[in-house]
């Protein structure tokens, strides 16, 4: 077999009954693999052929969906707020919190979890307060794509909103 850039060769010098059949040709990468298949038949006295391929890489997986966006939600300030997504993709995805399109880092008070095996995607925010209130995103990205949901974080003082410790919006 000869290669020469993205094209590979294979020749057969002298070719026999014997060689004939089906030829594959697989090629793999991390991402995936491609074949292509050749069939070698031999007639009359010449028995001489060549065959080539042109591979391209293509993308193999699935962009990032959500089977469930994160809910915009309105507590009370020093309550605790959750953020719970789920999302699946192919290969699993990586998660990214954002708060007002900041990206979000872990802290005592921010915890960050992912199950991978449920694509289950949580942000607790453990004391809410004033500063917390605005837009929260989530991103999941792999490399097929990327996708983002979004909801809004309502905080409102002490003693002030509605009854009842968490009240949950519906995302439009």
């Amino acid at each position: 077999m000869t290669q020469f850039e993205d094209t590979y060769q294979l020749e057969i010098a002298e070719a026999y009954p014997e060689d004939e059949g089906v030829y594959t040709f697989v090629a793999s990468n991390s991402v995936g693999q491609v074949t292509s298949t050749a069939t070698l038949k031999l007639e009359e006295s010449h028995w001489h052929v060549s065959s080539s391929v042109s591979l391209k890489e293509e993308s193999i997986g699935q962009k990032p969906t959500f089977i469930q966006p994160i809910s915009s939600c309105r507590v009370r300030s020093g309550e605790s707020v959750r953020f719970q997504a789920r999302v699946f993709g192919m290969p699993k995805p990586k998660i990214q919190w954002f708060h007002n399109q900041q990206l979000m880092l872990p802290t005592k008070d921010l915890v960050f979890h992912f199950d991978e095996s449920t694509g289950t995607a949580i942000l607790i925010i453990v004391d809410a307060f004033l500063e917390h209130a605005g837009q929260y995103s989530c991103k999941a990205r792999n490399s097929a794509g990327e996708t983002t949901c979004t909801a809004t974080l309502t905080v409102t003082a002490e003693g002030k909103g509605l009854p009842g410790k968490e009240e949950k919006e519906e995302e439009e």
